[in-house]
């Protein structure tokens, strides 16, 4: 979520990851994320309240810090169980965004999120959010940005690329190097499955963070940062890029669609079979 939506005391009930989750902002500034139940009777920690850095659950008032150990039970004085936790997650704020780190085999972090030169430069508008929830998988996304033959197709592109993007990996790092109509190249970096920064030279940066509700569909938070005076054209440069032209022609294709483990891939679908063997890294193998 944005950074300006949490306020601090305030706590957000989520749903990500195929998870309940309450996000909250002490009252020292940090910001938390943990799982929404409380391990007592069960309560949702959402409708409780916030004492410092701790937050307490709405049904018998027990306090969990910042690591999801409840340090009070204000109605005894006997020794606290040591079961009475609730699982947290890891989280990096930075960028105008609060980011949670999550992984199905309970490892940590792995890699930090590069910073976004245009949040601090002048020459840069702030950021001008952009929000959207649809029925998609959060691999189906990413693929679409080195499927070229589908430009023609779905977004109404004079003619098929004669070449394919150019799809660089490092790690759980991604570069995919394209080209609009008029030849001008762009670049979109992409870090770990759900984040990705399209910078479209002296034009527009596009900020954009992808989160699974579910394994169906994903919220969109994406931060929009236009050159100069571009910003009074933002509602148009944003629509270019997520109205029925951008965005809005793929999402009946996800919505429909089927992911196919082993799909019939020829020559001319360039990068798909390579971005698959990038993307497997981030799915936990038993």
């Amino acid at each position: 979520m944005g950074s300006e939506e949490l306020v601090a005391t305030q706590i957000h009930s989520v749903v990500a990851v195929g998870k309940e989750l309450v996000v909250y902002r002490g009252e020292s500034g940090e910001a938390v994320v943990m799982d929404a139940h409380c391990p007592h009777l069960g309560a949702h920690l959402g409708g409780g309240w916030v004492t410092g850095d701790s937050i307490n659950c709405p049904y018998h008032g027990w306090r969990y810090n910042t690591d999801g150990v409840c340090v009070e039970i204000p109605y005894s004085d006997a020794r606290i169980p040591a079961k009475a936790c609730v699982p947290t997650y890891p989280v990096c704020e930075q960028d105008g965004f609060v980011f949670f780190w999550y992984h199905a085999g309970h490892q940590p972090p792995k890699y930090q999120i590069p910073r976004v030169s245009e949040v601090e430069d002048p020459e840069w508008s702030d950021a001008v959010p952009w929000q959207f929830e649809l029925v998609a998988a959060l691999q189906e996304m990413g693929e679409n940005n080195v499927d070229y033959a589908h430009f023609k197709f779905v977004h109404g592109r004079d003619g098929i690329p004669s070449g394919t993007s150019t799809f660089i990996t490092d790690g759980p790092f991604s570069t995919v190097i394209e080209q609009l109509p008029d030849g001008t190249e762009f670049d979109r970096q992409t870090w770990g499955p759900g984040i990705a920064l399209l910078r479209i030279p002296n034009l527009m940066t596009v900020y954009t963070t992808t989160t699974p509700i579910d394994q169906q569909h994903c919220r969109l938070h994406w931060h929009f940062y236009f050159k100069g005076e571009l910003v009074e054209m933002a509602e148009e440069l944003i629509d270019g890029v997520t109205g029925d032209f951008g965005l809005q022609a793929d999402a009946p294709i996800w919505r429909d669609k089927v992911f196919l483990d082993k799909p019939l891939l020829i020559k001319a679908d360039g990068n798909i079979a390579e971005f698959r063997r990038w993307y497997s890294q981030f799915y936990e193998t038993s």
